[in-house]
């Protein structure tokens, strides 16, 4: 009997001690979204609109200088995941609006050619508009790369 719970021991400090040599991930290293091209102007705290917390500078309003592609085709609510839950963001002449956004959702944007800017609280997510048609909005942004939206149907 005593064999046994000496072996039982044994296997338990052995395990211990596997589980504390796990490596750890190095968080340089992991599958987080590139952020070298992300334009931040100021530090404050993510997704507050405390109006205390100092932001970037926004614009007033949204506006689109001379796009590349037909306001109507830009217009509408967007989503990568047609079978997701709920949409990611609206676009309209007022704002680009972000679905599911902790805090106020209407983001100021400026569209010139086929370049967006959206003015987020605390920083500015670049893209460029590669094509739109009635049903499809394909940008290419700054920080994940090309993304393939269709108009939500929910």
């Amino acid at each position: 009997m005593k064999k046994y719970l000496l072996i039982i021991c044994m296997l338990i400090a052995i395990s211990c001690q596997k589980k504390a040599s796990v490596k750890e991930t190095n968080i340089e290293n992991s599958t987080l979204p590139k952020n070298e091209n992300r334009i931040v102007e100021t530090i404050s705290e993510k997704n507050t609109d405390i109006e205390s917390v100092q932001n970037i500078d926004r614009p007033k309003q949204s506006e689109i200088i001379k796009s590349k592609y037909d306001s109507k085709l830009l217009f509408g609510i967007w989503t990568y995941d047609p079978k997701g839950p709920h949409a990611d963001f609206e676009l309209t002449k007022k704002s680009f609006y972000v679905v599911d956004y902790d805090g106020d959702g209407d983001m100021p944007y400026i569209i010139n050619q086929d370049t967006i800017r959206v003015y987020y609280n605390d920083y500015v997510s670049v893209g460029i508009i590669k094509n739109a048609t009635k049903d499809t909005l394909k940008i290419d942004w700054d920080e994940s790369g090309i993304t393939n939206y269709v108009k939500w149907k929910g």
